[in-house]
């Protein structure tokens, strides 16, 4: 269940909308109106949960370089 995130570039208005989405594709197809001017969102970022890395493993996959 990613989080998506849409921005208002209207000027003046500028809110910002989370919303946990089913899925990405869903959460940047959503034609969500603005709450405080009425103008669609423009979706800016669908994220997925990813798990913390383990900083304390030096053979965790954040310390390899990638090729």
């Amino acid at each position: 269940m990613p989080l998506c995130v849409y921005l208002c570039y209207t000027p003046g208005c500028q809110v910002k909308v989370d919303r946990w989405m089913p899925t990405a594709g869903e959460g940047a197809d959503a034609k969500i109106p603005c709450p405080r001017c009425g103008n669609p969102l423009t979706c800016a970022w669908t994220g997925s949960q990813a798990r913390t890395p383990n900083l304390k493993d030096a053979s965790a996959e954040v310390f390899h370089r990638k090729r």
